[in-house]
């Protein structure tokens, strides 16, 4: 399954809707649309992770390597609504402590501290 990419400026922040699968097939394709985004200015950054079936270490370490260029902008780069397996997979690695996962879009958005998805997802 490919990774499909859709983005819309809210106003606030960039949300970048991902379906599909993200991998090392992919991974270039989501690193050069985000790489793009933050060159154009867009460093209020919220990626949508609801639809996105499975993410491997490769679409992990692109999500990092944005956080870093966007808080190097005064910006962020937030995760929101991921499913279980992708949840687990990022607190497998340690990625719920490195940076904001939202449940939802709008909690990310807004940066509710409520709406945190919690380092400890793998119950």
């Amino acid at each position: 399954m490919d990774l499909a990419i859709a983005t819309r400026d809210d106003g606030d922040a960039t949300v970048v809707a991902l379906s599909g699968e993200l991998d090392i097939a992919s991974a270039d394709g989501l690193r050069e649309h985000l790489a793009g985004l933050l060159a154009g200015g867009h460093i209020r950054i919220v990626v949508d992770l609801a639809a996105l079936a499975f993410c491997d270490s490769t679409g992990l370490s692109t999500f990092v390597r944005a956080s870093h260029g966007a808080v190097e902008q005064g910006g962020y780069l937030r995760l929101a609504a991921p499913n279980g397996h992708v949840a687990r997979v990022l607190s497998i690695v340690g990625l719920l402590d490195l940076f904001p996962t939202y449940r939802t879009v709008d909690g990310a958005r807004h940066a509710d501290v409520g709406a945190l998805v919690p380092p400890a997802v793998l119950g």
